[in-house]
């Protein structure tokens, strides 16, 4: 094989040898193409098929996957299928950490004054995913952990960030993910989830009473950038037993929360806290 040589006064590689350069990358193309592919329609794509859409062998195409799995990019589905790994998220960790960096702060004056544990959380790959969990001191925990993804329409914080998101992103969740049924209270009928995503959006605070756990009940508001943008979304959480007695401080104070994460994304010179 003849050594790669540079066409006379372009610097680029003669015609006859982009060939074999380009053929030690075709595995690397077929890696993003089978990650573009699972992100689109990976709940319905067989082995077979993403072989035959590659335009590759069966066992070529399963070594590829093997790879992409066990790095995260890619996970299997129970009854077939592929969906996006937890790797791909973090790919977007530098704008995430920006929005967790500058809202940190409130989050754990949140957990503080609430007393109760308070959680910030974005969407990824349609799902909930929560970035922060703040714990007040000597306090038992209730509620999800910090990393926790997924069950958006059983918890406020995801339900906050599917209102935000739209209808159409709605039902793109529901198409991907359908409505598991976590608890009897859960929402399990898309047209509920509609209307009470509407809902969300017009009161501006989302809640969950044992929808996604027993004895797990949430509230959650939305914080927004410089567009009015959902970025993001604030919460706390409690016990059944208590709900009653302090649900409408921690409403009140989730909404003050939300508005001092908005005021810091929006403007990076903001300091000032008011109370809530």
């Amino acid at each position: 094989m003849r050594a790669n040589h540079p066409v006379e006064g372009t610097g680029d590689l003669a015609v006859s040898e982009v060939p074999v350069v380009a053929s030690k990358f075709k595995s690397v193309r077929r890696v993003f193409r089978i990650i573009d592919l699972v992100s689109q329609r990976g709940e319905h794509l067989t082995a077979k098929e993403l072989a035959r859409e590659l335009g590759t062998n069966l066992s070529s195409c399963y070594y590829l996957l093997n790879i992409l799995a066990d790095e995260g990019y890619i996970r299997k589905i129970s009854g077939g299928g592929y969906r996006i790994g937890p790797t791909i998220p973090l790919l977007n960790e530098g704008s995430r950490s920006d929005f967790d960096a500058r809202i940190e702060p409130v989050v754990k004056e949140l957990a503080q004054r609430a007393q109760r544990h308070a959680y910030a959380a974005v969407l990824s790959d349609g799902e909930v995913m929560v970035t922060q969990a703040k714990a007040p001191e000597k306090r038992s925990y209730v509620g999800v952990v910090e990393g926790f993804h997924g069950a958006s329409h059983a918890l406020a914080l995801g339900k906050v960030l599917l209102a935000g998101a739209g209808a159409e992103y709605v039902q793109e969740y529901i198409d991907d993910h359908g409505l598991e049924a976590f608890t009897p209270r859960t929402i399990v009928h898309p047209n509920q989830l509609h209307a009470h995503l509407n809902k969300v959006l017009m009161v501006g605070v989302a809640t969950d009473f044992e929808e996604f756990a027993q004895n797990l009940c949430c509230f959650a508001a939305p914080v927004t950038g410089r567009s009015g943008k959902v970025e993001g979304a604030i919460g706390l959480s409690t016990t059944t037993r208590r709900v009653h007695s302090e649900g409408r401080r921690l409403i009140e104070l989730v909404q003050w929360a939300a508005t001092e994460a908005t005021a810091l994304l929006v403007d990076a010179a903001y300091e000032g806290r008011s109370s809530a």
